[in-house]
């Protein structure tokens, strides 16, 4: 379409040259004096303007044409591009699916499992507090090994639990019920209810009131359990005659909740992955080990409310604090 238009455009060129030549021609051989020579004169100029004219229409041309076929193989870089693009995005929406259908398969599984290791681990207990009906009539060994193997049971029945909570939050279908909720009691009845645990231990919980009025718009279930999830983690890790510390900051739109232990802090390789169920430990080898369900089931409801949890040693190197960070409406 480009080239038929410029040859059309070098036509009209030529003809308009061809015509002025033949005109001052004419005007040449008509008459010799003064007025026709002027005359000439000034239709020559006409006819250069009307060449010149011609030129930087073809030169636009041919301009135009040569930015057509660029556009033309930019537009079909483009149109190559998109059909790449949206074959990776079919690709990437099929891998999806597939990964989502080998998730609900593996909360399954271990759904069927943790409710089969329930059972036995039940009666192992059971068994357990049967012997220790008569543990009067056993040796110091028998007592110690009889300690061990309850301790063992108790902590299999909690990882169960902690399995079986996780399989609940991922496949909830209820809609949370977000209210406006008052902060500190919350985080009063939570404290309250680790008490025990705390007192055992001789260790000391502080609670930051800053603002005892702060009030977020969220569901206070999960909120409570966020919250006793982070104390009694912070309770189990920090040592004896410990302080274990609550501190609440807030922005105009969101709040900070704060939870730090008198601990050994963590790793840096398990502080990595201490979100995703694995096993964690402190830094000492004599640390208790934990499953780590409870800080999965943590993250998994922090999400739930759209929030954000971090993790991070103190700078003296005495614990770890726990930051989740929350809307307030």
């Amino acid at each position: 379409m480009g080239i038929m238009f410029l040859n059309r455009y070098r036509a009209l060129l030529f003809f308009i040259i061809y015509i002025g030549f033949n005109i001052s021609s004419a005007i040449a051989q008509a008459s010799s004096d003064a007025e026709y020579l002027e005359e000439l004169g000034n239709m020559r100029i006409v006819v250069l303007l009307l060449i010149a004219f011609a030129f930087v229409i073809m030169f636009g041309l041919i301009y135009v044409v040569k930015s057509h076929r660029e556009l033309k193989h930019q537009y079909t870089i483009i149109d190559k591009q998109k059909h790449e693009i949206s074959e990776k995005n079919e690709q990437l929406a099929f891998n999806n699916d597939s990964l989502e259908e080998m998730n609900i398969e593996k909360n399954n599984v271990l759904s069927v499992v943790a409710h089969d290791l329930k059972t036995p681990l039940g009666n192992i207990q059971g068994l357990v507090e049967l012997v220790n009906l008569n543990k009067d009539k056993l040796v110091k060994e028998q007592t110690e090994y009889l300690a061990l193997i309850s301790k063992v049971v108790t902590d299999g029945i909690s990882m169960v639990n902690s399995m079986l909570d996780v399989h609940k939050i991922e496949s909830e279908l209820k809609e949370m019920v977000l209210v406006y909720t008052n902060v500190y009691e919350v985080i009063e009845k939570v404290t309250k209810l680790h008490d025990p645990s705390a007192l055992a231990k001789r260790i000391k919980i502080n609670i930051d009131h800053t603002n005892r009025e702060l009030d977020i718009n969220t569901d206070a279930q999960y909120l409570r359990q966020i919250l006793s999830n982070l104390v009694s983690n912070a309770i189990k890790y920090s040592d004896e005659e410990g302080t274990v510390e609550i501190k609440v900051s807030e922005t105009e739109k969101s709040l900070q909740i704060l939870v730090s232990d008198s601990g050994k802090g963590i790793d840096n390789d398990q502080m990595r992955r201490l979100f995703a169920g694995y096993k964690t430990a402190g830094k000492s080898d004599n640390d208790k080990a934990s499953p780590g369900f409870g800080l999965l089931i943590t993250r998994r409801l922090v999400d739930k409310l759209k929030g954000k949890i971090s993790v991070e040693n103190k700078p003296t190197g005495t614990g770890a604090i726990f930051k989740v960070e929350l809307s307030k409406s």
